[in-house]
């Protein structure tokens, strides 16, 4: 934490370490949530390495120890701690301060309340989050927690064949072009590869082709980082029309299931219980999963609860595989 000098005297900075060991990650999709500093459900891990510090950071912010009000609150950090920056913008945002979020190869927070709030409290101009498409860390934890905010901010730098690729965690590696790039260049080379994806995703004849059809069918499917974003859209957009996305945590879904990929599998399982569009909807994204993991030989045939779980279950176990490995690399 530190205070800037000359014009910018009456600002600060909070910057966060990234991962250093493999203690410092907790990443497993069976965590509980936790209340954040808004109030709204965040990753118990992140939540709990934020609370071993809040002390520090509240003595450091309060007016009377700085003898001023910060103008500016810049919040920072590389994957851990950019997620830890995350909830420090956050929690400044509460107090009224003017928060900014530069966070850089960051896991997802919390939960798509927390990010919907997060899209409102703090202005879309100060949101500065930093991502390659082909690093795993930055599609973690998996459903159904969102990257926050996540309307706007978002930078995505190229992933090269875009091969999930633990290696494209590292600075040196995959985060190398921002140097010579302004904020300008790298927002304009984001909007064209967020449209690409949404037009693959949502494409305009949606009505007659399914979105996976041509992805699971070319040999480049297994790993690629544009297929596992496109599954986590449908994820998300299934669950945002059944209304479902606030009811993910363990204590507010009553339905008898003790994880949160349980409630997935029996929300998910009802949705396409619903028509036979959305069946074959469902089917054709449990699919896409097992075209991901280099398994595009055991198409499944159903959607219930069980094989709902099964290839959810497979997935996580694979994408968490990969994200403890890049930590790994980022930490020695």
């Amino acid at each position: 934490m530190a205070q800037l000098n000359g014009g910018r005297s009456t600002e600060i900075v909070i910057a966060t370490r990234g991962t250093l060991t493999a203690s410092d990650w907790g990443t497993d999709i069976n965590a509980a949530s936790t209340p954040g500093p808004t109030g709204h459900l965040i990753h118990q891990g992140f939540g709990n390495t934020f609370k071993s510090y809040v002390q520090q950071l509240n003595a450091f912010i309060k007016q009377q120890n700085l003898g001023f009000k910060p103008t500016a609150v810049h919040c920072m950090g590389h994957s851990l701690g950019g997620a830890l920056a995350n909830i420090n913008a956050a929690a400044c945002a509460e107090l009224g301060m003017n928060s900014y979020l530069y966070s850089v190869a960051a896991p997802r927070v919390g939960l798509v309340p927390y990010a919907e709030h997060l899209s409102k409290k703090i202005n879309a101009a100060h949101v500065y989050r930093v991502a390659n498409e082909a690093d795993i860390v930055t599609m973690v934890p998996c459903f159904p927690f969102v990257h926050s905010p996540y309307v706007h901010g978002t930078y995505l730098l190229d992933g090269g064949m875009l091969k999930i690729n633990p290696m494209q965690h590292m600075l040196g590696n995959g985060y190398k072009t921002m140097v010579n790039s302004t904020w300008t260049q790298m927002q304009s080379q984001s909007k064209g590869k967020q449209q690409h994806l949404y037009n693959s995703m949502f494409p305009a004849n949606r009505q007659n082709a399914h979105p996976f059809e041509q992805m699971i069918k070319t040999p480049g499917a297994m790993l690629s980082g544009r297929l596992l974003k496109m599954i986590n859209m449908a994820i998300n957009d299934m669950l945002t029309r059944l209304g479902a996305n606030s009811l993910l945590s363990v204590s507010q879904y009553g339905t008898g299931a003790f994880t949160v990929l349980d409630q997935m599998a029996e929300i998910l399982a009802r949705y396409a219980q619903a028509s036979h569009q959305k069946a074959k909807e469902m089917q054709g994204l449990l699919n896409a999963v097992m075209a991901y993991l280099g398994r595009s030989t055991q198409m499944v045939a159903d959607a219930s609860v069980a094989t709902i779980r099964w290839v959810f279950g497979l997935l996580h176990q694979s994408v968490n595989a990969m994200a403890k490995q890049a930590i790994q690399l980022v930490g020695r």
